[in-house]
């Protein structure tokens, strides 16, 4: 295991080994050794057998699915730490931190003939005083993802094309609804062109559009007509309004029409807009990101996702544990979907090793810290409890998944993700 994951912090405390080993035990569903659960729980033992007695009962899994640990690759984890060390993309992301907009001299050793691109899109977010959870401006988030990019060295020498879309990827779902123009409507989405063409260059334009939400700006756009209506947000009116959109003719139909499927085939509970967005990443965003890699054979574009999906997770302290989360189950879901694509490309097939160990750490963190705090110890257990449910797909592995997917392939499943 490597050091780059919050869960090494845990290590240092004393009762970090019997911690882990109840949760090895709950994953095979079975109550742990009276021994380790005396030394994490003390006196309350008792009711934390009996409490996980009626969890086996309400979740019942098949255990010979669970997620092992690799010894793979941590290339992202790698170029984060060399990132953190150079000079150049230092002095330009503090200038970003403390909300200025950067010179040229400062944007071109990262972002070379796309400078100017860089320096514009820094000026937008810092017009609209856009900040992260954690109150830090949010152009910080594209420049780290960018550096790493960079860092990475995905870009041929003398280019720095796949860098630059690194630092653009959030730009349209970031800034377009802030865009005031006679053509564009409430969140811009009629002048998605335009703002597309005015602010990226033709070059960039297609792989930036592949990793755009654009299922996430057409809700927040159907919630933006729905408030102004006064009316209540609901899977019905949502449906109702997407088949209005659905008769225009605009660049956006045919995801219109996808959404409108996907809503139609599915339930949604309370908040109604937050999870119809989850809906869409986990059954459609994703999912054509990797598909169109394939058909460009362009992995990078794909890739960079899951750099930005890593740089979420590392900083996502200051989210709620909803959205802690979703980041980590979003690290499993591109790892899935690029598993699925079955490429002899080894940059992917690392990335996509690394990201299932990341889910995996980040997932074990988060449950063993709630095991190993000093008080309130039966509600933080209960609370572990929850989280390991909500964490299954990263807990355990689809077995009949990857066998149906290693039949259509005629290649056993264990030897496709290692393929280079």
């Amino acid at each position: 295991m490597h050091n780059f994951y919050p869960i090494e912090e845990l290590k240092l405390h004393p009762n970090y080994l019997s911690a882990s080993e109840i949760l090895n035990s709950i994953l095979r569903s079975e109550i742990p050794d009276k021994k380790d659960l005396n030394k994490v729980f003390g006196n309350l033992a008792t009711h934390i057998t009996y409490n996980l007695e009626k969890h086996f009962e309400a979740f019942p899994v098949k255990t010979e699915n669970i997620r092992k640990h690799t010894a793979g690759p941590s290339v992202i984890a790698e170029a984060r730490a060399r990132l953190a060390m150079n000079e150049e993309y230092a002095a330009l992301h503090s200038k970003i931190l403390t909300n200025e907009i950067p010179g040229i001299d400062n944007i071109y050793p990262i972002y070379g003939e796309y400078s100017d691109t860089v320096q514009t899109i820094t000026a937008l977010y810092k017009t609209y005083r856009l900040k992260r959870k954690c109150e830090i401006p949010a152009a910080a988030h594209p420049s780290r993802v960018g550096g790493l990019v960079h860092t990475l060295g995905f870009d041929i020498p003398g280019s720095h094309k796949f860098c630059t879309i690194a630092f653009l990827h959030d730009c349209i779902e970031d800034l377009i609804r802030f865009e005031k123009r006679a053509h564009f409507d409430h969140y811009g989405l009629k002048g998605l062109g335009m703002f597309i063409n005015d602010y990226i260059p033709e070059e960039l334009q297609p792989n930036v559009r592949i990793l755009t939400n654009h299922y996430s700006l057409i809700l927040n756009y159907l919630n933006y007509l729905l408030t102004i209506s006064d009316t209540q947000v609901n899977r019905k009116n949502l449906l109702k309004n997407l088949e209005n959109l659905s008769s225009m003719d605009w660049s956006l139909n045919e995801k219109v029409i996808k959404l409108h499927t996907l809503l139609d085939e599915n339930d949604l509970t309370e908040p109604v807009l937050v999870n119809a967005k989850w809906l869409c990443y986990k059954d459609l965003y994703i999912r054509e990101m990797a598909d169109d890699a394939l058909a460009m054979s362009d992995f990078r574009t794909f890739e960079i996702k899951a750099i930005d999906l890593t740089d979420n997770a590392h900083g996502s302290g200051a989210l709620s544990m909803t959205d802690r989360l979703r980041n980590i189950i979003k690290l499993g879901i591109w790892a899935s979907q690029g598993y699925r694509l079955h490429t002899s490309w080894s940059p992917t097939n690392n990335f996509i090793e690394e990201l299932f160990e990341y889910a995996l750490n980040y997932s074990e963190h988060i449950v063993i810290k709630d095991f190993l705090q000093p008080g309130l110890k039966q509600d933080l257990f209960a609370s572990a409890l929850f989280k390991i449910e909500e964490l299954k797909s990263v807990f355990y592995t689809d077995r009949s998944y990857e066998k149906l997917f290693s039949k259509e392939n005629n290649q056993p499943a264990e030897e496709s993700m290692h393929t280079s």
